[in-house]
């Protein structure tokens, strides 16, 4: 939803990398799925449970392509990128190829910092001009827990903001 609406990508027909094979990706796959994209690959350092991925989103991805591989694999730009691992925490970064990224390329970090963080850091030195980390989906999870409990949908985007000033 962060992506979608507040930053306002478009993921319908968008070739996607998605990068890491644990549950933050598992819980984000269904509603990219939902977005219609032409092509998803799953990039992991353990290509098996990348693929386990594929395997289980398979049966609803109707016309989007899922593929898995290992983080050194993809050389070529995608539209968007979606780091799902926890290298930024560490300042670590996935082993990737700088071809990933282009300079239309969204870069989105599941992770996010007061300071751009590391794999954003990344992505704008190979190019990238349009990169966002996670605190928006943070609040976007906060917001539909708030409405599931509270049955009110809560403005979203003045606590983002409210956020990234303070």
């Amino acid at each position: 939803r962060d992506l979608v609406v507040n930053h306002g990508v478009v993921l319908g027909q968008a070739r996607i990398l998605v990068l890491g094979a644990g549950g933050a990706v598992r819980g984000v796959l269904g509603p990219i799925l939902a977005e219609h994209p032409a092509a998803i690959t799953i990039a992991n350092r353990t290509v098996a449970k990348a693929d386990a991925l594929v395997k289980l989103f398979k049966p609803v991805a109707g016309e989007t392509a899922l593929s898995a591989c290992g983080f050194e694999q993809p050389r070529e730009p995608f539209d968007v990128i979606i780091n799902g691992t926890s290298a930024s925490l560490q300042g670590d970064l996935p082993p990737l190829s700088p071809e990933v990224v282009g300079e239309q390329t969204v870069v989105y970090d599941m992770m996010y910092s007061l300071q751009t963080t590391t794999f954003n850091q990344w992505a704008l030195e190979q190019g990238a001009q349009n990169v966002h980390d996670g605190l928006g989906m943070l609040v976007e999870q906060a917001a539909e827990s708030f409405r599931i409990w509270r049955g009110v949908n809560p403005a979203t985007g003045p606590v983002i903001e409210e956020l990234r000033n303070d």
